[in-house]
């Protein structure tokens, strides 16, 4: 395939600079570290590059460099008006932390979906955020897939009829079918398939004696949600009449379609005040929990399903990070990406509108400034830029 642009006609005596020709390997090399925004206007200069930015081998070399650089993305939603999102590096955000200057954001009409019938977001993958749509004259539910960067978007699909809060499905990728799917968790448990626009029955999921959390959390085809055994509250999480072993994370592998338990880290000897939760930190699965009421303590487990491969990540004082603390009001805090050079952990509560930057190095807070003019912004997981196919 001829890579380069066609050449412009010269005058017949005008002057030139030598003409330099790059080899075609070297040009798909620099275009894979474009932005996806950039490269869809450069589909215009040839058909040879309008070709290659939809090559599925070029699509997953340009995923894999965007997937090491994770975003803190915001969305906002206004019902049937407008959806949009705003990519913001963690880089950038934690650098912001460090010199006290506020990020600035503008509405980037390029990233909104204007006028359509979804309004939810139940969570994303590999550049599609999965937007879960309604109609209260039928109580009818659906799905769409939205690449906001490529500004595609799916038809209507997996629609059934209920009314399952956006917190009781979540979004993931089955590596083995290379396929997107939807894990519904109200009313029992069921599987939607991009693949084949089907759901199925997880058959004997632990649903019913078991609370589980909120979001699932995905790596590499896998979900896994804390759950507690045996506990049938439908309230608020009350760490009265619990143990320790009731404590489980459940894995659900997107491939199979089959589920298997995993341990909490053996230091995990004392049920704390606040409900425990799991994230991702550096493609690793994380446990986090507060100890005493004094400190928080996260785990990660380096060899993934291998319960003597869980190690202590970080012990952290809540005195430090939480000021609620001096109102005798705790937050259940919940670590959003560490990074690369392991001095700076950034972390969410429930109290605060945007994140916090905690340094490592010196045990210092900062917290971060966004003007924007708008407050209803909301954070999105696992968003970086793609050119996946909606479809």
């Amino acid at each position: 395939m001829n890579l380069r642009p066609r050449k412009s006609q010269r005058p017949p005596n005008s002057m030139s600079s030598p003409t330099i020709f790059l080899p075609d390997e070297l040009i798909v090399e620099v275009l894979s570290f474009l932005p996806v925004k950039t490269l869809m206007r450069l589909r215009s200069c040839c058909k040879s590059w309008n070709s290659l930015v939809s090559n599925p081998l070029f699509v997953k070399s340009h995923l894999q460099r965007s997937t090491q650089n994770p975003n803190f993305t915001l969305g906002r939603t206004l019902c049937r008006v407008d959806t949009s999102v705003l990519p913001i590096s963690f880089d950038r955000f934690i650098e912001s932390s460090c010199s006290s200057k506020p990020i600035t954001l503008t509405n980037d009409p390029y990233y909104s979906l204007k006028d359509k019938d979804c309004s939810n977001v139940v969570g994303s993958y590999n550049g599609l955020i999965c937007l879960l749509g309604y109609s209260f004259k039928s109580d009818e539910m659906w799905f769409r897939f939205w690449n906001p960067a490529t500004r595609t978007i799916s038809d209507k699909l997996g629609h059934f009829c209920s009314i399952p809060y956006s917190y009781d499905l979540t979004f993931g990728y089955d590596n083995e079918k290379d396929t997107y799917k939807v894990v519904n968790l109200y009313r029992g448990a069921k599987i939607f398939s991009l693949g084949d626009n089907t759901w199925r029955n997880i058959q004997s999921f632990p649903v019913e004696d078991h609370q589980l959390s909120c979001d699932g959390v995905h790596l590499r085809g896998i979900v896994n949600y804390l759950a507690i055994r045996n506990y049938y509250s439908h309230s608020s999480y009350d760490c009265k009449d619990l143990t320790v072993e009731q404590f489980v994370i459940i894995s659900l592998d997107l491939g199979t379609e089959t589920y298997k338990y995993l341990l909490p880290p053996r230091g995990f000897v004392e049920v704390p005040f606040i409900k425990p939760s799991i994230c991702l930190l550096m493609d690793c699965l994380c446990f986090s929990h507060v100890v005493k009421k004094t400190h928080l303590v996260i785990w990660k487990m380096t060899d993934y399903g291998v319960q003597e491969s869980w190690t202590q990540l970080r012990r952290i004082d809540l005195q430090i990070i939480d000021y609620n603390l001096e109102k005798k009001f705790h937050s259940r805090w919940l670590p959003l990406h560490l990074s690369k050079n392991y001095d700076a952990l950034v972390l969410a509560n429930d109290s605060e509108e945007l994140p916090v930057v905690y340094n490592l190095i010196d045990h210092s807070v900062k917290r971060t400034r966004i003007i924007n003019g708008e407050r209803w912004w909301h954070y999105i997981k696992n968003y970086s830029e793609s050119l996946v196919l909606c479809e």
